[in-house]
């Protein structure tokens, strides 16, 4: 409460005087009057309490249109964010703000630009080299070449263009997914073993195992050991030197037979042999396009097991390597190309002296086809088969292994009475190819 009294003058000088002056005379300074001061204690009190609730309101009403301005400044503050972002989102030209429009100006530089065009272009090329390997592996010369190469080189340009799509263009980033989708898929053979996770019934199940040992020194070493880890029914070996045919034929409580480089060894009895006539492979080396091939074998088997009788091939087709040389060495297309034929020839001869697979015997075919299951070979002549490792394996099970080439050319091929339910590529033992492994079960069916 205020403890002066405010008195205006004629002149409208103001003058203030204590409340304990009142009734004293006070003397204007502008004017000289003079004049008695007159209000009483509850005069002075009640114009007091009602300049303080005058102060009051006013401190309130500013107090309140200060409160509504703040509140409609965040309203609009919230207004704008959401505006901003919506616009980001929506990337629409008429709402960009300021961001927007540095990030525009980046995006017309050459850089990005030139990031933008090779994305596009490497998902076309991936498509394109996957449509090669399919459907022109082992017909056109430059498509044999992406079957034998090692395919994981396709997938270098990511490690420049995911950063740099990263860093200046994030929208690149849905091509260069779908590029890298191509190139493990379809280009490099990636399978997810799907299949293996169907229940199946069966009444006898069945483990092959098949390896092109190199000359297999070192698995003739450790032959008994390996197969007490493989646990197998039946092994095929692929280049078996004369160590390792000495080691097949003195394993105790294995039926074996061996033919030039195949040897195989069975928990069963080998009822029945016969070897595919090389005569015609054999007259390849006297003509004019001698040393491009013909040295394809195949054994086939008749074992016994305890459900009857099966048909089991081991074979090692003619490897490609010999047109390749010629193609890197002096760019000999024709020799690569006299090569695929010899091979598509040899394949043809292999399957018409195995059988079609629907006689009564289940069929089963293990070794080194020396062909991937993209090519056009090995979809003519094998293709009506099933492969173990393309429905049952899971990643890429590469078999051949030399320098940076991985291609998958050892196969366990089945029959429709057959049913894959695992396949594994199992570990490096001294060769340059890995042995693969395969659970098989026999259908009730049969």
């Amino acid at each position: 409460m205020p403890t002066t009294i405010t008195v205006r003058c004629k002149c409208g000088e103001l003058l203030r005087v204590d409340q304990q002056g009142a009734g004293e005379r006070l003397k204007c300074r502008r004017c000289g009057r003079s004049g008695e001061v007159r209000h009483s204690h509850r005069t002075i009190e009640t114009r007091a309490s009602d300049a303080h609730r005058r102060s009051a309101r006013k401190a309130e009403s500013h107090f309140a249109s200060d409160f509504v301005t703040s509140l409609a400044d965040l309203k609009y503050r919230i207004r704008q964010q959401l505006r901003q972002r919506v616009a980001l989102w929506m990337d629409t030209p008429r709402q960009r703000n300021a961001g927007h429009l540095r990030r525009s100006k980046v995006a017309a530089t050459p850089l990005v630009s030139a990031v933008s065009i090779a994305s596009w272009a490497y998902l076309a090329a991936a498509c394109l080299i996957a449509v090669m390997v399919w459907g022109f592996g082992d017909r056109w010369w430059p498509a044999t070449i992406l079957l034998f190469i090692g395919r994981w080189i396709f997938l270098l340009p990511l490690v420049v263009l995911v950063p740099a799509a990263a860093l200046l263009r994030r929208t690149l980033l849905l091509p260069l997914a779908l590029s890298a989708l191509v190139v493990i898929g379809p280009i490099m053979g990636f399978r997810t073993g799907w299949r293996s996770w169907l229940p199946h019934q069966s009444e006898m199940r069945f483990r092959v195992v098949t390896f092109n040992t190199d000359g297999g020194e070192q698995v003739a070493q450790m032959l008994p050991v390996l197969l007490t880890e493989w646990q197998p029914d039946v092994v095929a070996f692929q280049e078996c030197g004369e160590s390792l045919i000495e080691a097949t034929r003195h394993v105790d409580g294995w039926y074996h037979h061996d033919v030039r480089a195949l040897c195989l060894l069975s928990r069963y009895p080998i009822r029945g042999v016969s070897v595919m006539n090389r005569d015609a492979l054999e007259r390849v080396k006297e003509d004019e396009v001698a040393g491009i091939g013909g040295s394809g074998d195949v054994a086939s088997y008749v074992i016994q097991t305890p459900r009857g009788s099966i048909s089991f091939t081991n074979l090692h087709l003619e490897t490609p390597r010999k047109g390749l040389e010629g193609l890197l060495g002096a760019f000999d297309v024709r020799r690569l190309e006299q090569n695929t034929q010899l091979r598509n020839i040899e394949s043809s001869l292999a399957r018409r002296s195995i059988g079609s697979g629907d006689g009564p015997i289940p069929l089963l075919l293990a070794g080194d086809f020396n062909t991937p299951v993209e090519s056009r070979i090995f979809q003519e002549h094998w293709g009506d088969l099933t492969d173990a490792f393309s429905h049952t394996g899971f990643g890429l099970g590469m078999t051949r292994y030399n320098g940076w080439i991985r291609v998958r050319i050892d196969h366990v091929l089945t029959g429709d009475t057959w049913h894959a339910d695992r396949t594994e590529v199992g570990p490096d033992l001294g060769s340059d190819h890995r042995p693969v492994i395969v659970d098989l079960t026999l259908d009730r069916s049969m």
